[in-house]
């Protein structure tokens, strides 16, 4: 019997080691498997969501040796995936936690019930799930903000990829925009997060008012006004919004505590 193709890709992940820590090209069987077994059009497993294993391998490819801007739509889709997983397993610890309350209740010896060490975790993942949420939004905030700012200064500039962007990360801003964000964050926004990140929209659109009528006052005469946002003084004026090494240590954060609960839980319940 044929072993499962993202059972294979799973082994491979884990026959590499770390991505940050591994020879690129220690990598190229794996992007050739992905291509050749996930990626072609006859895959029977192509429209599933892949495993958390590989959604985090592919996130590490973005986020090492250091991180690929240009892919952060593909990184917030990523996360949103991960989030997905974190809000299945937490759906499962908790439905496992009022069984075995009522079992506890019931006195029923005849089905397994969680060990104490263990139901004390699962009932932490509850009282934790609002700081991991908020964790994620903020990873959400802060990539739209950052790569709203990098297309805004790109060299060449390009207005259109910056409206095209925007219109994906804020699309509620826009009156004339009315296609769905193409973006996995947006399926589960709550209505105040909904406002929280309409509001970073709105800074965003201030910030490149504030940034054009900076760079038109302080090129001379001739000059193209795109040439002062790679000055020094532009750099000084308007500092790039979230520094690398700041967005890094939280995005390896969330998605290490994802993973080790997640991790965690399937122990919990195969034991």
């Amino acid at each position: 019997m044929d072993v499962d193709p993202l059972h294979k890709l799973r082994d491979l992940i884990a026959s590499v080691g770390d991505v940050d820590q591994t020879p690129r090209h220690n990598h190229k069987e794996i992007y050739q498997y992905i291509e050749r077994e996930i990626l072609s059009p006859k895959s029977s497993i192509i429209k599933q969501v892949p495993p958390l294993q590989v959604v985090i391998y592919a996130i590490n490819n973005i986020l090492y040796p250091t991180l690929v801007t240009r892919r952060i739509p593909q990184l917030l889709d990523l996360l949103a995936t991960v989030e997905f997983y974190r809000k299945r397993t937490l759906a499962s610890s908790f439905e496992a936690t009022i069984w075995n309350e009522y079992y506890e209740v019931q006195n029923e010896n005849t089905v397994y019930r969680l060990s104490e060490e263990d139901g004390t975790y699962l009932k932490r993942l509850e009282s934790d799930s609002i700081s991991m949420r908020t964790m994620y939004t903020t990873l959400i905030s802060e990539c739209c903000q950052l790569d709203m700012y990098l297309l805004l200064t790109a060299k060449p500039p390009s207005m259109t990829d910056f409206l095209i962007r925007f219109n994906e990360y804020f699309p509620r801003l826009n009156k004339q925009h009315h296609s769905k964000s193409p973006r996995l964050f947006w399926s589960d926004l709550s209505s105040e997060e909904i406002v929280q990140l309409s509001k970073l929209g709105a800074d965003c659109c201030s910030q490149a008012q504030e940034i054009v009528s900076w760079a038109t006052d302080y090129v001379r005469k001739g000059e193209a006004i795109h040439s002062a946002l790679w000055t020094e003084d532009f750099q000084e004026a308007f500092p790039i919004p979230c520094q690398d090494n700041a967005l890094l240590n939280l995005l390896v954060y969330y998605i290490t505590k994802v993973t080790e609960t997640s991790e965690k839980v399937q122990s919990i319940f195969s034991s």
